[in-house]
């Protein structure tokens, strides 16, 4: 199953993620009770896939970008080279 989110409603999804972890590491902190713990972590784990597949998704799109405009391909009309040592330094 594929769903499809904007930008807005994946960075609600993950501030709500977020806030949930938090609260529950809070409670834990008063509580012990290994549940709290749990289902932190398991707020941090869904947090990381979204993240990650929102990540993968820019990445695509970024390289999708550079494909239509041709980034990354040569002109041998355009030449740079620094010389490091040749960079002015900052003395006293």
């Amino acid at each position: 199953m594929k769903v499809e989110l904007t930008h807005d409603e994946v960075t609600t999804i993950l501030v709500a993620l977020d806030n949930y972890g938090t609260m529950k590491r809070e409670e834990w902190m008063s509580s012990r009770d290994d549940d709290d713990l749990t289902q932190a972590g398991s707020a941090e784990w869904c947090w990381q896939k979204i993240h990650g597949a929102r990540c993968d998704e820019v990445v695509e799109d970024a390289s999708s970008i550079a494909d239509a405009i041709g980034e990354g391909e040569t002109n041998n009309l355009i030449t740079a080279s620094v010389d490091p040592f040749g960079l002015p330094t900052w003395s006293e």
